[in-house]
């Protein structure tokens, strides 16, 4: 009975999903009138579905996927019956798979590279290197397909060192956007955007006003909203760029307009932070730890921020035990966690380790003659002129621009 049941439910699951895709509820359809020799019922819905549906070469990867099935069929009619307006589409199926499969392999490489930035994935998909080669060999044919010159310009942005690439790459993206579904939209704004955290992790501020453009784009025409749900991780990230843009104003409101949108199961959670963030960029440092107290660290970008906003508090309110205890706890998690990417984990370890040093020699000011702080100061600017991985550097260098006119 459990067995019969379970299946049932299978099979309606099954159902529901296939109710969805119209396209593919045709496409049966049309496979079955080839099967029961309906030639004319055949070829009427093969043409209705072909003029639906524009050449792959001005379409995504996914309708690319649906015209090769499509010139597939086409292909079966015409080896069964002999149809000869149906000859060409051999050819026509080759064209659409390549189209399908360049583009995927390239969606693939982006990926990879993203993972081995932020994940220390060193895996890479093969025979990309082969679909690189020969994209680049025949580049002025493949400017004509927006699937595949859109994935190589992002491909190029996220493996080269060039900042100009981001430019040029979102422009032919711009380009070509109403090409896309929503779905591969969303896809390409988020390659966009992870390469701009990728350059201010690096220190390129520049990067965070194009950040900023990039949600304020996609938040005016309703990109971010999936059935009318905003992730928790883009809203977490809308207050950040916001934040360090001083955008103070914008991101209170932006706080309270959207927290309605978020999943209700992490609605509380991520308001708290974000709020907790806006606080303690108000420097409101108790209402700020107030609401750290309230958040579950149940994801490891949730630990890292609050133990951040703490240690930040902490040292603006000159709390120097707790941050002292707080600094060795975090060195622990950071040894213990071996998903975190080799650069994240130096950019969290230099700041924390840094804090630490800064926090030491604002304890001891006045045992200091104002001579040997400031060598310990000089010492300490120094240290950090060398490290190039520093989270939070600019909230840092400000902190020590600070303690010297403390000294």
């Amino acid at each position: 009975m459990l067995t019969y049941t379970q299946r049932l439910l299978e099979q309606f699951w099954a159902y529901e999903e296939f109710k969805e895709d119209h396209y593919f509820q045709r496409y049966i359809y049309l496979r079955q009138l080839r099967t029961q020799q309906a030639f004319g019922s055949y070829e009427r819905l093969f043409q209705e579905l072909h003029e639906n549906h524009k050449p792959s070469s001005c379409l995504g990867a996914d309708q690319a996927l649906m015209r090769y099935m499509l010139a597939g069929e086409g292909e079966r009619y015409w080896s069964q019956y002999n149809k000869s307006n149906f000859e060409n589409y051999f050819q026509r199926r080759q064209e659409e798979l390549d189209v399908f499969y360049l583009t995927e392999k390239l969606k693939d490489a982006c990926e990879a590279l993203f993972r081995q930035e932020v994940r220390r994935d060193e895996w890479a998909p093969r025979l990309a290197e082969a679909v690189l080669q020969e994209i680049e060999q025949n580049l002025d044919s493949y400017r004509r397909v927006p699937s595949i010159i859109t994935h190589y310009m992002v491909y190029r942005m996220l493996s080269g060192n060039d900042p100009t690439y981001f430019q040029e790459a979102l422009e032919v993206f711009r380009v070509h956007e109403g090409n896309f579904t929503k779905a591969e939209v969303s896809e390409l704004y988020n390659q966009f955007k992870n390469y701009c955290l990728i350059r201010i992790n690096q220190g390129d501020q520049a990067f965070l006003d194009k950040l900023f453009e990039l949600y304020q784009y996609q938040l005016d025409r309703g990109l971010l909203l999936e059935e009318g749900v905003l992730s928790e991780w883009n809203y977490k990230n809308i207050v950040a760029a916001g934040i360090r843009l001083r955008q103070f104003d914008w991101v209170r409101k932006f706080i309270e307009d959207y927290k309605d949108s978020l999943t209700p199961e992490f609605k509380d959670n991520a308001y708290r932070f974000n709020l907790a963030s806006y606080h303690l960029a108000m420097e409101e440092h108790h209402e700020a730890m107030l609401l750290l107290r309230e958040v579950e660290y149940s994801d490891l970008r949730y630990n890292l921020g609050a133990k951040t906003m703490l240690l930040q508090s902490y040292y603006e309110l000159k709390e120097y035990e707790p941050l002292f205890s707080l600094t060795e706890s975090f060195r622990q998690l950071l040894m213990r966690d071996k998903t975190m990417s080799e650069n994240f984990r130096k950019g969290y370890y230099n700041l924390f380790r840094f804090t630490r040093k800064a926090a030491y020699l604002r304890s001891r000011l006045e045992y200091l003659t104002a001579e040997k702080a400031l060598q310990e100061l000089e010492r300490l600017k120094g240290s950090l002129a060398k490290t190039s991985e520093v989270f939070s550097r600019a909230w840092f260098e400000a902190k020590l621009t600070a303690l010297a006119e403390e000294i």
